[in-house]
Formats: structure tokens, sequence, C-alpha cells
């Protein structure tokens, strides 16, 4: 339980704490229209990317794509580990589609950037966390007989 909470603090300090940067000393919160820096276009982002892996952008399009979809799978796996009516396809299926949607709707509301794509990205994460729970609870029980 304790691991999970620190995964779940790190995770929310990357995606709920606002944009800043340091200027003389100081910390400035990025002001500008999130809505400049947001994608409302489903798979825009991720072909932009997947465009860029043989460019000159390649390590920030692979470290992107693959960060949101690598941080995301410990949701999948600690969320029915710890708690048992969240061991059903239907229910993770929401969990994984309504926690990157509560990210990206906080993001929008503080200021950040907010992209559709993250939200596929982090639920189809969640669901490959989901999948090694099962596989891992099924070789466990398979073991124990």
């Amino acid at each position: 339980m304790l691991l999970f909470f620190l995964y779940c603090v790190s995770i929310f300090s990357q995606t709920i704490i606002p944009d800043f940067y340091f200027m003389n000393g100081k910390i400035v919160f990025d002001t500008t229209s999130p809505y400049m820096r947001s994608n409302f276009t489903l798979l825009q982002t991720i072909h932009l990317y997947y465009d860029q892996l043989n460019g000159p952008f390649a390590t920030i399009a692979f470290y992107n794509l693959a960060g949101n979809i690598i941080l995301f799978i410990p949701f999948g796996f600690f969320i029915p580990l710890l708690f048992k009516r969240f061991r059903g396809w239907f229910k993770m299926h929401m969990v994984a589609f309504f926690i990157p949607l509560f990210i990206e709707c906080t993001q929008h509301f503080i200021g950040r950037s907010i992209d559709v794509d993250d939200v596929l990205l982090n639920a189809i994460a969640i669901i490959i966390g989901f999948i090694l729970f099962k596989a891992l609870d099924r070789f466990r029980k398979n073991k124990k007989h």
C-alpha cells in the first residue's frame, strides 16, 4: 500500500503541478494559454511523435510515447492487487478511462496543456498493467494446484 501511495504521489506531482520555471531566483508559472498547447484531435500527437522516431527529435518522441505508457502500467497492476472489487474487466476499463481523464481535466483547470492522446496512451498502459496482474494471478493460482 505504501509503495502504491508513493507511486501515486510521484505520478500526480508530475502531472498535476502547474508548469513553472525559475527566473531571477523566482518561481514563474507558465501563463500562456493552455489551448495553444493542447491537442483535442485523437492520434494527432501520437502520429507526430511516431513520424519523429527516425528524425532529429527521436529521443523526445520515444520518451513521450513510451513514458505515457510505462509510467501508467503500475495503476493497472496495483489497483486490482490492493482492491479486490477492481479485479473485473469492466471496472478496470472504467478505471483506465477515468484516471487519465481526471488528470487531463485537472491539467486544464490549472492551466496546463491537455492532450487526448495522453488519455489513450495512459488507458492502454493501465490495461497492460491489468493484464500483467491477471497473468501473475493465474500463474500463482496454477502454482498452488
